[in-house]
């Protein structure tokens, strides 16, 4: 049986319910008073509170029987409008309206119950335009929700470094540190949480404490993860083909990112001030991060970074005073199977044993059950994944307590297993001739790791892999190196330095 149609009338619900009975009396007695003849009375004002229905057929000929009536109107004899066929039509077509009402809602929610789908419109695309207002909502935010998970996304690796190294990590940072002054970063996407794993709410109570621009907090939903476009162009910068061709897979827009894009220069000053860094309370959760810090640590010295290991290790204490790195985490569990001085659970153990020597954020998601929210090798939808997977880690695989003494501050990419970022590395042996052939980057400049190889520590560009890395500012090739050391040597034919590109590994992050 379809769902009755309610009234208008006082006390029943509908669009109506907050007009008050005397209102509408009031309303009747001025058409009574009126001397006009011709104005019909309102629905129901001899007795208030009837249960009208204005489209059934009631005793006291009231709706659209009396409207049209037994002995007239459109269809006389209860035809027509007044018909019960017609009546009966106008219900179910509300209820139709009202199912799919929902199922549109349902739809724009991303499916009920699906907090997959309900975070996937809160990712924020930022571009020049609204660069300020965003920055403006994210220092607004901070200080309720501390933790940070950060993602990039860049234009490969071009470069490496020729010479003697003392040790490894200083290998691994010198060809870091060629290829982040060489390039620049395309996205940068960060996503907010508390100290419970928790997102900000789409809408903020005025009982939340928060200082949020109306004009934000009017927007809906209020993002939880922010994806920051740079100015790139592929006629003036440096790339790997094979990166940029794969990024654009994956929704890179150059044509956007050139006149849109937002200035790192612009970006690096507002990031300062924003209350994201600096702060030993305020936790930036990465993976596989070395590039990553390096870019951001870029963004604001607006200058290249130091030739010496040491001095930007201090640099980015003092930027990102709190880092974890799951990749770091997991493989310091791996290696010593052992959590808070403790034994692993037997859910640690077999998740740990279900990686195996599966090393990308997405092989860990998996495993942990996380599902991806946006499109991967997208800065916004990887950062929203890389936090979501670290509150899985920390309570699946640490107990729900990580110990900061022994990982705080461990960013894999320049560390390996065990050796603390504050504490030089110890040389190891034939440094001279170190070039980390064994091991390759992917796409974006993070490195993968075979089973075979290195003994768990972190891995470099390989000159193996030939792929010109491209750009037409061939004037200043001797320039460009100044203060990084010895590179690749240049070939000219209107290519920069003729480096060699890395292309795609087997592997990502």
């Amino acid at each position: 049986m379809p769902p009755i149609v309610r009234g208008f009338g006082p006390g029943l619900p509908g669009p109506f319910n907050h007009l008050q009975q005397s209102h509408l009396q009031h309303h009747a007695s001025q058409h009574q008073s009126s001397g006009s003849t011709n104005l019909p009375p309102p629905f129901n004002q001899g007795n208030p509170s009837t249960n009208m229905n204005p489209f059934g057929q009631t005793g006291n000929g009231s709706g659209l029987a009396a409207g049209f009536g037994s002995t007239g109107g459109l269809g006389g004899g209860g035809t027509g409008l007044a018909s019960h066929a017609a009546v009966m039509g106008f219900a179910h077509g509300a209820a139709l309206q009202q199912q799919q009402q929902a199922r549109e809602q349902i739809r724009r929610s991303g499916g009920a119950g699906s907090s997959k789908n309900t975070l996937k419109g809160r990712i924020r695309d930022v571009w020049r335009g609204n660069l300020a207002s965003e920055m403006q909502l994210l220092r607004s935010l901070i200080d309720k929700y501390p933790y940070i998970s950060m993602d990039t996304e860049f234009p490969g690796i071009v470069a490496r470094p020729m010479g003697a190294f003392t040790t490894k990590a200083d290998y691994h940072y010198q060809t870091l540190r060629c290829n982040v002054d060489l390039l620049k970063v395309i996205q940068l996407g960060i996503t907010l949480f508390n100290e419970n794993g928790d997102p900000p709410p789409p809408q903020f109570p005025e009982s939340a404490g928060l200082s949020i621009p109306a004009h934000h907090n009017n927007l809906l939903p209020c993002p939880c993860t922010w994806q920051f476009n740079f100015q790139f162009s592929a006629q003036d910068d440096m790339y790997n083909q094979d990166s940029i061709d794969f990024l654009a897979t994956a929704g890179l827009d150059l044509d956007l990112h050139e006149k849109q894009g937002i200035d790192p220069s612009e970006f690096g000053a507002l990031l300062i001030s924003s209350g994201l860094v600096l702060l030993d309370d305020v936790r930036w959760i990465s993976f596989h991060s070395g590039y990553d810090f390096g870019y951001l640590v870029k963004l604001m010295l607006c200058k290249p970074l130091p030739e010496d290991e040491t001095a930007y290790r201090r640099i980015l204490r003092t930027f990102f005073p709190a880092i974890y790195d799951i990749k770091y985490m997991i493989k310091h569990v791996q290696r010593f199977m052992t959590v808070n001085d403790g034994p692993l659970t037997h859910t640690a153990t077999t998740i740990l044993q279900n990686i195996g020597q599966k090393s990308g954020l997405q092989d860990l998601a998996d495993e942990l059950g996380v599902k991806r929210v946006g499109t991967a090798h997208q800065a916004g939808s990887d950062s929203l994944l890389t936090g979501r997977t670290f509150w899985e880690v920390k309570k699946l695989i640490f107990n729900g307590t990580i110990d900061d003494d022994v990982y705080i501050g461990q960013v894999w990419g320049l560390n390996g297993v065990g050796v603390s970022l504050r504490a030089p590395e110890a040389p190891f042996p034939q440094s001279n001739n170190y070039s980390g052939m064994e091991e390759t980057p992917n796409l974006n400049g993070a490195t993968i790791y075979h089973s075979n190889g290195n003994q768990g520590q972190p891995s470099t560009p390989g000159p193996s892999q030939p792929g010109l890395a491209h750009t037409p500012n061939q004037q200043n090739q001797q320039n460009q190196s100044n203060g990084m050391g010895s590179m690749t040597p240049g070939g000219g034919g209107g290519v920069f330095g003729g480096f060699r590109g890395f292309g795609r590994g087997d592997g990502v992050r």
